[in-house]
């Protein structure tokens, strides 16, 4: 290695292909290159999809989805993987034993069930084995609203969040973002949790048109900067940002759908941003009650 060459740093994303590019694996590839990292991939489904939502999907052959993660593994050594889509119960068994003995690995869970349109893609089987086997290792799990209700209870307001995220560190992920800002009020809110604060993660609401990959994209720029070294609670608040920053040009697709803007802007956009909120509020966990009439977990 000459001294003008440098280590790469190397993540893996593990979701579904897009033929959009809006979404999935490509989504994810673009956000680790704006964040300055090397992704590589394992496709876990194909989809046909666009932006009147997703026509067809199909799992990919079990020993295919494992072999690409170990070759991945094996050569590559990613220091961060995240995961998105995986269609079934059979695919999320085998990225959790193939993952389980990496105990160094940063592991971001992307719980995705339902596209922003379309099919599901993944169904109730496999999203009650990514409860039991996945979410245990993950050093953060990425639900939105919809999803977290799925895994752990009603999540139509913030307090309601604020259980779910309890519930879903006792289930064993280490840390909790509900990303989306699907909760009520002036400003659309994330929520984090590490098992000990809360921190609230605000931006004016904007009215935007119906946008496909801002999940996708959030998860894979934490999973980025994760492996980058960054504390856990800075990564998320340096995607966050950069996710803003990239809402203020979103790139029109068709139909009325949107993708997020330029990323490589972003990033550099979103240093100041960041540097700004270098200590953020944090709220200590209260001791929690279930409400009366509580959902419970469907997983």
């Amino acid at each position: 290695m000459t001294a003008d060459q440098r280590t790469t740093t190397i993540v893996m994303s593990i979701a579904s292909s897009d033929t959009s590019g809006a979404e999935g694996v490509q989504a994810d590839l673009r956000a680790f290159a704006a964040a300055g990292v090397h992704g590589s991939c394992a496709l876990s489904l194909l989809s046909a999809q666009g932006t009147r939502g997703v026509r067809k999907v199909s799992p990919l052959p079990p020993d295919l989805v494992r072999a690409q993660i170990e070759t991945v593994l094996e050569d590559l050594q990613p220091r961060a993987i995240k995961t998105g889509a995986l269609g079934n119960a059979t695919t999320v068994e085998i990225v959790a034993d193939v993952l389980r003995e990496k105990k160094d690995l940063v592991l971001v869970v992307d719980p995705v069930v339902n596209p922003t349109r379309g099919r599901a893609l993944l169904d109730d089987s496999g999203l009650a084995t990514l409860a039991r086997e996945l979410i245990p290792l993950a050093t953060l799990v990425t639900p939105n609203r919809d999803e977290t209700s799925r895994l752990a209870g009603r999540a139509r307001g913030l307090e309601d969040a604020r259980r779910a995220c309890r519930t879903l560190v006792d289930m064993g992920a280490k840390a909790v973002l509900i990303k989306g800002g699907h909760f009520t009020g002036n400003d659309a809110v994330d929520l984090f949790y590490d098992g000990k604060d809360y921190c609230e993660l605000r931006a004016p609401r904007r009215d935007l048109p119906t946008m496909l990959g801002l999940g996708c994209t959030l998860s894979a720029l934490v999973t980025a900067f994760l492996a980058k070294g960054e504390p856990l609670l800075d990564a998320v608040r340096r995607a966050h940002a950069v996710l803003q920053r990239s809402l203020d040009a979103p790139r029109v697709l068709g139909a009325g759908v949107c993708t997020v803007g330029d990323l490589d802007d972003a990033v550099a956009r979103a240093i100041p941003t960041v540097a700004a909120l270098r200590s953020p509020t944090l709220s200590p966990a209260p001791a929690l009650v279930a409400a009366p009439g509580d959902e419970q977990p469907t997983a």
